[in-house]
C-alpha cells in the first residue's frame, strides 16, 4: 500500500476542525485514504448509493446527526448538495472537532444548490494523483530544498525516455501497472463517466458531444496559451458557453488554471491564465498518442512533460503547505513554466526542458532575477539526466528526478 502525503494533513486536521473535505479528481484514492484513517467511533455512507441519497435527500438533519465523539464519514458529498446546510447547522451548534469527514470528486464551491462553502466550519484537502515521491516512498521535501537551493550533487538518471514514460504513466494509482492499450481503455471510460454522470453534479450541460470536443481540445492545449475565443472558434460553440464547460471541467479537477504572476509594475507583463491538465496520463491516452512516436515530436513531448511536472509541484506544493504557483510572460515573449512563491514571497522560477539543459534555457531566469526580483529568487531547470549543475548565482540545472527523491 502506498503512503499517500495527505495522510498525516488529513489526521492532523481531523484533530483540530469541526470537519473535513476530502478532495480531488475521481479515482485518486480519496475514498481509500478516508478508509484508512482510524477513527475510533464513525458511521461511513456513500452516495454512491441510490437509496443512501433517498434517505438522505428525504430527511438531511436526521441523517447527519451523530453522537458525542463519533465521525459522520460520507463519500461522494457532491451528489446531495443540500445536506451540506444540515451540517452547517450542526458544525455552527457544536465547535468540536472531527464530526465529519466528506470525500467528493468535485470543487463544492461550483456544485449546484450549494449556498455555503462552510469557509471556517470545515478544513479542506486535494487528494491528486500519485506523484513520483509517493510512489518512491519519499517525503515531499523538493520544493523546501529547492528554496534553500540544497541539491544534492547527483540524482537518479533520468534520461528523455523516462521521463516520457513516466509521463504517459501519469499518478492514477488503479491503472499504474496497465499495458498502453488498457490504460487507453480506462481513459476512456473514465472521461465518458465524467461527462455523462459527473458533470450533472456540478452543473447541467445537455450538448455532451460538445462538452466532450472542449475537453479534448482542452488536453491538446495542456500548458498552452489560449483565448476563450479561440476555443469558442474552433469548437463552434459560444464565448460564454465555452466558459462554462472550462468551468465544469475545472470544478471536476480535469485541469487547473494556472494564474500569471503580476506582482510588478513592469507593464509588459502577461495576465492571461495557463491551462493545464490534472494528470499527464489522461492527456496522452485520450489524444491517442504512441511513447516512441512522442519522444521525437519536441512540441508534443515538450507540453506532456511540462504537465508532469506540475502535476509534482502541485502535489508538493499542497502536501509540504505554504506555496503557490502561477507562471510568468511578458509581451516580450518571456516566459517563465512556473513560479513557485513561498509565504515569505521568496520565488522559485522553475523551466521545464525534457532532453540537456543549456545556458540558453536560463536567460529568461537569469533576466526575470536582475530585472523583476525584489525577493529572494532562484531559478532552476528541470532536464534529463543525473548532475545537479549551477549555472550563475541562484541558478541551478537540476535533474527531473529529484522531484521525487
Amino acid at each position: 500500500m502506498i503512503e499517500r502525503w495527505q495522510t498525516s494533513k488529513l489526521r492532523a486536521m481531523l484533530e483540530v476542525r469541526r470537519g473535513v473535505n476530502l478532495t480531488g479528481a475521481r479515482q485518486t484514492g480519496k475514498s481509500t485514504l478516508a478508509g484508512m484513517v482510524d477513527l475510533p467511533k464513525s458511521r461511513r455512507y456513500t452516495f454512491d448509493d441510490k437509496l443512501v441519497r433517498s434517505i438522505a435527500n428525504t430527511d438531511p438533519n436526521g441523517f447527519v446527526a451523530h453522537e458525542k465523539g463519533e465521525t459522520v464519514v460520507i463519500d461522494e458529498i457532491q451528489k446531495v448538495p443540500d445536506i451540506l446546510e444540515a451540517i452547517k447547522m450542526v458544525v455552527d451548534r457544536d465547535s468540536s472537532s472531527g464530526q465529519y469527514l466528506l470525500t467528493g470528486s468535485s470543487n463544492l464551491r461550483f456544485a449546484r444548490a450549494v449556498k455555503d462553502s462552510l469557509a471556517g466550519r470545515l478544513g479542506r484537502i486535494r487528494l491528486r494523483t500519485l506523484a513520483l515521491g509517493e510512489l518512491n516512498g519519499n517525503p515531499p521535501t523538493f520544493l523546501r530544498r529547492a528554496f534553500n537551493r540544497d541539491f544534492d550533487p547527483f540524482y537518479t538518471y533520468f534520461t528523455r525516455r523516462d521521463v516520457i514514460h513516466a509521463a504517459f504513466r501519469g499518478g492514477y494509482p488503479e491503472i499504474l501497472d496497465y499495458s498502453p492499450d488498457d490504460r487507453s481503455d480506462w481513459f476512456e471510460a473514465y472521461l465518458d463517466d465524467l461527462i455523462e454522470k459527473d458533470i450533472q453534479d456540478v452543473t447541467e450541460i445537455r450538448k455532451l458531444p460538445e462538452l466532450r470536443a472542449t475537453a479534448q481540445w482542452l488536453l491538446a492545449h495542456t500548458a498552452q496559451f489560449f483565448s476563450t475565443e479561440e476555443l469558442s472558434a474552433k469548437a463552434a460553440i459560444s464565448k460564454v458557453t465555452a466558459q462554462n464547460y472550462m468551468a465544469a471541467l475545472k470544478a471536476l479537477y480535469v485541469f487547473d488554471s494556472i494564474p500569471s504572476w503580476t506582482k510588478s509594475d513592469y507593464e509588459m507583463v502577461g495576465k492571461r491564465e495557463k491551462w493545464i491538465a490534472t494528470d499527464s496520463a489522461l492527456v496522452a491516452s485520450i489524444l491517442g498518442w504512441n511513447e516512441s512516436e512522442l519522444y521525437m515530436d519536441e512540441s508534443r513531448n515538450g507540453k506532456l512533460v511540462e504537465t508532469w511536472v506540475y502535476q509534482q509541484l502541485a502535489a508538493i506544493a499542497d502536501a509540504d503547505g505554504g506555496y503557490t504557483i502561477s507562471h510568468y510572460r511578458d509581451n516580450r515573449k518571456r516566459e517563465i513554466d512556473f513560479m513557485v512563491e513561498r509565504k515569505d514571497c521568496a520565488i522559485l522560477g522553475v523551466e521545464v526542458k525534457a532532453g540537456q539543459a543549456s545556458l540558453d534555457d536560463f536567460k529568461h531566469l537569469k533576466w526575470f532575477a536582475e530585472n523583476l526580483a525584489k525577493v529572494p529568487f532562484t531559478g532552476i531547470v528541470l532536464y534529463s539526466g543525473d548532475k545537479t549543475l549551477r549555472f550563475g548565482e541562484g541558478l541551478y540545472a537540476v535533474p527531473m528526478s529529484a522531484l521525487g527523491s
